[in-house]
């Protein structure tokens, strides 16, 4: 599945940019001039030798020279035509407003589109742009200040097609001599059966049912981004702090199925101290029940907010039968505003969304989440589940979760000290 997923990626970043070189209706496209250029900007980042890691998903192909792309060039341009890609799932009005947003104008589709249409031509090599200098360092932003990884391998057994295991780590005095301020977290996958990570810091004495309802740092799962916080944001990773891994694998159970696996997070710290905590939660209902063979089931749940609060980002999470989802804000002063509707979910892009601009929810702000989802035999068929089963709030993919995440930060800033609050 994750080479699929990595073409899709291909066909995501391939046709990103614009060339300011290229008149796709009667000049001649080339790779150097026009084609390049694209790609250096949007698509080298994943599509290259160690490439970026988005959680578990890994470009399958190198997009850097004429030769690695010229053999991906037909299908990726029907992927864009179709608009099947890139993997941006949010209502078009919604356009603009997050930063990691992945969407094509016409105009960008037509200059790779021309570009194939007239032959995939090389062109010139005197008129590529210099080659781009990336970081080696197996990390997306660059080299951690930590890295948590297991004390020692977990094996995760022939029999089983989902487990879910926490795994924790203390840190000691030489990893984290004081407490620091995270500014950004990557979760690196050490196997291919980890279906996601969810990742909670604890002070040590903190039992351990509590710490997987506590210190959450966020999570990885298909196509995820990683938390990165701007200046003045983040989260508080204490000195001696417990690391939890909750780890959900996923595999075909079998002989000789069994896998090793070593999975680790990186951090990157503020050099001072964040005046808005950042929380990572999540508004969900938790108690529904989906029908055998329902058509479109609504799952709704709202959390209201006590204090002016920073709306940084938003993600959804749902299994196989996940349909759709949507954010309404209620205001105290009686407006409302859809704040995200992502009309046709999709369960292998894990998708956040986060604000260019972070939005302001005045103290009273209720926040009403919707999430919608199928049953039906056609989706059975499609991604190989039971129809005439009902579906309840459950870990395994065959079952559902209707998670709506927000990351959030009070707007008032906080005493915060220089690092550990002392």
């Amino acid at each position: 599945m994750k080479a699929m997923l990595g073409f899709c990626v291909l066909a995501a970043m391939v046709a990103f940019g614009v060339s300011a070189h290229a008149d796709v209706t009667t000049g001649q496209v080339t790779f150097f001039k026009d084609v390049l250029p694209i790609l250096q900007e949007n698509c080298q980042t994943c599509h290259r030798p160690a490439g970026a890691n988005l959680s578990g998903m890994v470009a399958p192909m190198s997009l850097v020279t004429y030769e690695d792309v010229r053999p991906w060039a037909k299908a990726v341009q029907k992927a864009v035509e179709n608009h099947v890609m890139p993997p941006w799932h949010a209502d078009p009005k919604f356009h603009g407003m997050f930063a990691n947003e992945r969407t094509l104008s016409e105009q960008q589709i037509a200059t790779f589109s021309s570009w194939v249409t007239q032959g995939a031509k090389r062109g010139n090599p005197a008129e590529a742009p210099a080659p781009v200098k990336f970081i080696e360092t197996g990390w997306n932003f660059g080299t951690p200040d930590l890295v948590v990884e297991f004390e020692e391998p977990f094996f995760v057994k022939d029999d089983v097609q989902d487990l879910y295991e926490n795994i924790n780590v203390t840190l000691t005095e030489e990893m984290l001599p004081e407490s620091r301020w995270l500014k950004a977290i990557q979760f690196m996958p050490g196997s291919e059966v980890v279906h996601h990570i969810i990742g909670h810091a604890n002070p040590p004495n903190v039992g351990e049912q509590a710490r997987t309802a506590r210190g959450m740092l966020g999570g990885n799962a298909p196509g995820a981004d990683d938390n990165v916080f701007p200046e003045g944001f983040g989260i508080l990773l204490e000195k001696g702090s417990v690391i939890t891994f909750a780890l959900h694998y996923h595999k075909e159970p079998g002989p000789g199925t069994g896998v090793w696996d070593s999975s680790s997070m990186g951090f990157q710290f503020h050099d001072q101290a964040a005046q808005h905590p950042v929380e990572i939660s999540t508004i969900s209902h938790g108690d529904f029940e989906i029908p055998p063979f329902a058509q479109s089931w609504r799952v709704g749940a709202s959390r209201t907010f006590a204090e002016d609060t920073y709306l940084i980002g938003m993600l959804p999470h749902m299994h196989l039968r996940g349909l759709g989802a949507r954010y309404i804000a209620f205001y105290p002063d009686g407006k409302t505003e859809e704040l995200l509707h992502v009309p046709s979910y999709d369960f292998n892009w894990q998708t956040g969304y986060g604000y260019k601009e972070m939005k302001v929810l005045p103290a009273g702000t209720r926040i009403e989440m919707e999430l919608w989802f199928t049953n039906t035999e056609e989706r059975g068929q499609l991604a190989g589940i039971d129809p005439s089963r009902a579906i309840r709030f459950g870990g395994p993919t065959t079952d559902e979760m209707d998670l709506a995440w927000v990351t959030i930060a009070p707007v008032k800033p906080v005493n915060a000290g220089t690092q550990a609050g002392d």
